[in-house]
C-alpha cells in the first residue's frame, strides 16, 4: 500500500482506482424517474429505474436473467417489470413473478439498491446493501428540506474522469486563473488565511477574506447597502466527505464574534459526481442560500454567474482527459503547495478502497 501510496500522486494512476461503492452517489433529480423504465448507467453498472404504483422509486440491474436483453427496454404490468424479449416478469424486489412458458419460477433475483429521494434528488446506495454504515454515511443536507433555503441547481454531462472534478473542487488555487472571467479573484487570493485538515467529515479546505468590500460583494445589493462598514468575513471551502460529494461553503459573517446583531449569510455549495463510466460524469451543482430568498433577479442573476465558472470547470476536466489519453511523452507530474488538500483526499481514497476491497 505504501507503494501505491507513492504512485497515485500521478494523476494517470490515480483516475485508474477502483470504484468506491460503499456511498451514497447522485442517481438524478428525482423529478426525472416516471413510471416508465429508463435506462442509467452509474459506476459501469447498467441500471434501470422505474416507480410503482404507490411511487415508490426502484433501482433494479438492468439485465435481464434469462438471455441478458435491456429491461429497460420493456413495460411495467401493474408494479411487474416485463421483458420484452420472452415477457419474464420481474417484481419490484428484483424476484421472477411468472415465466410466460413454463408454471414454475427459479429462485433467482437481479440485484436491487438502496435509493433515497432527499430535496431535489434521487440518491442511490451502489455497495453493500447490509453495511454497517449505510445510514451513517449519507450526508448532511439537512437545508435542502427545511424551508429556510432557497436552492438553485443545475446538471452537467462532464466527458472525464469524475475524480479530475473532485480534485479541481479541493484545489483552491486555481481560482484566480480558471476563472478569471468569471468569479472576481486575483492573486491577492493567495495571501488570505487557508486551512487544509482530515475532519471527521471529509477533507476540509477553507480561505477566509477579511477585506470589507471584497467579502460583501456576492450579497445583494440591498444588503450590502445595510452592512457597510461593520467587520466582515467570507469563507471559501468545503468538505470532500465522499467520492462523489463535496460540500462547499461560502458564508459571510457580518459583525464581530462578540457583536449581538451580528449575521451570518450562509450558502451551501454542493457538488455531485457520480461516474457513468472512467472516462465520463454525471454532475450536479446546487447553492443553498438562506437570505433574499424572495429575490428571484438576484437568484436568478447568481445562477448565470455560478454556470459559467463550473462551465470552466468543466471545460479543465475534459482537457485534462484528453490529453491524459493521449499524450504519450514520459512525464513527471509535480506537486504544488495548492495541492495538498488533493492529494490528502487520494489518501482517503486508498482507505476507502482498502476498507472496501483489501490492499
Amino acid at each position: 500500500m505504501k507503494d501505491f501510496a507513492q504512485q497515485i500522486k500521478h494523476v494517470e494512476t490515480y483516475i485508474q482506482l477502483p470504484f468506491a461503492y460503499n456511498h451514497w452517489y447522485i442517481a438524478g433529480l428525482k423529478d426525472s424517474f416516471e413510471r416508465k423504465p429508463q435506462a442509467k448507467t452509474l459506476l459501469e453498472r447498467s441500471l434501470v429505474f422505474f416507480r410503482t404504483e404507490a411511487g415508490k422509486l426502484v433501482a433494479m440491474q438492468n439485465r435481464c436473467l434469462h438471455r441478458s436483453f435491456p429491461l429497460s427496454e420493456g413495460y411495467l404490468q401493474g408494479d411487474q417489470l416485463v421483458c420484452r424479449y420472452h415477457g419474464i416478469e420481474y417484481n419490484s424486489d428484483g424476484s421472477i413473478h411468472r415465466i410466460p412458458i413454463q408454471k414454475s419460477c427459479p429462485d433467482k433475483k437481479l440485484r436491487t439498491y438502496p435509493v433515497r429521494e432527499f430535496g431535489p434528488f434521487a440518491w442511490i446506495w451502489m455497495g453493500d446493501p447490509d453495511h454497517p454504515e449505510i445510514e451513517e454515511r449519507f450526508p448532511d443536507v439537512a437545508f435542502f428540506e427545511d424551508g429556510k433555503h432557497r436552492t438553485i441547481l443545475e446538471e452537467m454531462g462532464i466527458n472525464s474522469n469524475y475524480l479530475l472534478m473532485q480534485e479541481n473542487l479541493n484545489d483552491l488555487s486555481h481560482f484566480v486563473f480558471l476563472h478569471m472571467n468569471s468569479f472576481p479573484f486575483e492573486e491577492w487570493f493567495f495571501d488570505l488565511p487557508w486551512e487544509v485538515k482530515k475532519t471527521p467529515e471529509g477533507v476540509f479546505c477553507n480561505r477566509i477574506d477579511r477585506d470589507p468590500k471584497r467579502a460583501i460583494g456576492a450579497l445583494p445589493p440591498d444588503i450590502q447597502e445595510r452592512v457597510k462598514g461593520r467587520p466582515v468575513e467570507r469563507h471559501d471551502g468545503g468538505y470532500a466527505v465522499s467520492p462523489g460529494v463535496f460540500k462547499g461553503f461560502a458564508p459571510i459573517i457580518v459583525g464581530a464574534a462578540d457583536d449581538p446583531d451580528r449575521e451570518v449569510f450562509g450558502q451551501h455549495i454542493m457538488h455531485f459526481m457520480t461516474p457513468e463510466t472512467r472516462t465520463k460524469t454525471h454532475y450536479w451543482w446546487s447553492i443553498s442560500g438562506d437570505y433574499a430568498l424572495d429575490n428571484d433577479m438576484y437568484w436568478d442573476f447568481t445562477k448565470t454567474i455560478v454556470s459559467n465558472g463550473f462551465a470552466e470547470d468543466k471545460w479543465a476536466c475534459e482537457h485534462m482527459q484528453s490529453l491524459l489519453e493521449d499524450d504519450n511523452i514520459a512525464f513527471e507530474e509535480m506537486v504544488i503547495a495548492g495541492d495538498k488538500a488533493g492529494m490528502l483526499f487520494r489518501r482517503v481514497m486508498l482507505d476507502w478502497i482498502e476498507d472496501e476491497q483489501g490492499a
